[in-house]
């Protein structure tokens, strides 16, 4: 029991006390944004950059990521990354099909013209007012490399890049002249993303969306008489350590005679659930293997664990 309690009560004890969720409500949209993209929405240009948010956060359904629309962009949660690039922008102006050709080799200006600079990337440029206002505002993080040249649409001079269309807008102050376009809600029209999730909701106060488990086993015994019962234990967060309340739990005990099924209760509001079951009446030094196969809204994780039969 010392081992169970070792493994399991220690974090929970330490889950007892979560730390409070910190969040953002934009009545302006009805949307809501916490972390992981509250710090980063914060600290690299707020609404004033990426517009108000249009969705909650949600796991993309193709992607696997967690993301969020906002007016402007998509931000996109990917955890394999180092810091501080596991918050990425969508890269809606190539999600558009606006990628273009690249330009021709007569047409690429010097590289001492200090007003246009070429891509070799993408095999584009941008120039003036738009290589300004690329460079002063974030550069390849915020707009990646320019996949177009200008062109006019809708009586606009506009250029994509992967993560932007910036326009330029000569009726406004001149430092407004450049703004980047709402490619976001654009995104989201064209591509015909489910309408529902743009419908305003209610300010949230709890945590944030859930997109992937993490789950820990482990037994009363590791070293068990033949004969006795034997108890499993397994712990349940979300991606950010948060634990998970009403996760269902099926243990699956491999038996030298065959598996047999055990189902657990929901897990509580530690993020724990346990069970009570025969730990076989096999030879001693027989290595009984489990698997604990959680599910928690449409998400799934597997964990395992073992105990070891002796004397009685």
């Amino acid at each position: 029991m010392l081992v169970a309690l070792s493994l399991i009560g220690a974090p929970t004890a330490a889950a007892q006390t979560p730390a409070p969720v910190d969040f953002e409500y934009y009545s302006e949209t009805g949307h809501n944004v916490t972390e992981p993209f509250l710090t980063f929405l914060r600290t690299t240009g707020g609404v004033a950059r990426y517009g108000y948010p249009i969705t909650e956060a949600y796991p993309d359904p193709k992607s696997g990521l967690l993301i969020q629309y906002f007016q402007r962009a998509r931000l996109e949660w990917h955890p394999g990354n180092p810091d501080p690039y596991k918050i990425q922008l969508g890269l809606l102006g190539d999600d558009l099909g606006k990628r273009e050709p690249p330009i021709l080799v007569t047409q690429i200006p010097p590289a001492s013209d200090p007003s246009c600079h070429y891509f070799a990337e993408t095999g584009h440029t941008a120039c003036h007012k738009f290589l300004d206002y690329w460079k002063t505002n974030g550069g390849l993080d915020q707009f990646g490399f320019p996949i177009s040249e200008p062109k006019i649409e809708n009586g606009r001079i506009v250029q994509y890049f992967q993560r932007a269309r910036l326009e330029w807008h000569p009726e406004k102050p001149e430092s407004l002249r450049v703004q980047p376009a709402l490619l976001g809600s654009i995104y989201y029209e064209f591509a015909k993303l489910d309408p529902g999730r743009l419908r305003p909701v209610a300010p949230i106060s709890g945590r944030p969306v859930v997109v992937g488990l993490n789950a820990r086993g482990t037994v009363a015994n590791g070293v068990i008489a033949r004969g006795a019962t034997q108890t499993a234990y397994v712990w349940v967060t979300d991606q950010l350590g948060n634990p998970l309340s009403g996760a269902a739990v099926n243990l699956i005990v491999h038996y030298p005679s065959g598996n047999q099924s055990f189902s657990m209760l929901p897990t509580n509001s530690q993020g724990t659930t346990s069970v009570t079951f025969p730990a076989g009446k096999f030879a001693p030094g027989t290595l009984i293997s489990m698997e604990f196969m959680v599910n928690y809204l449409g998400l799934s994780k597997t964990t395992r664990s073992s105990y070891l039969l002796w004397f009685n």
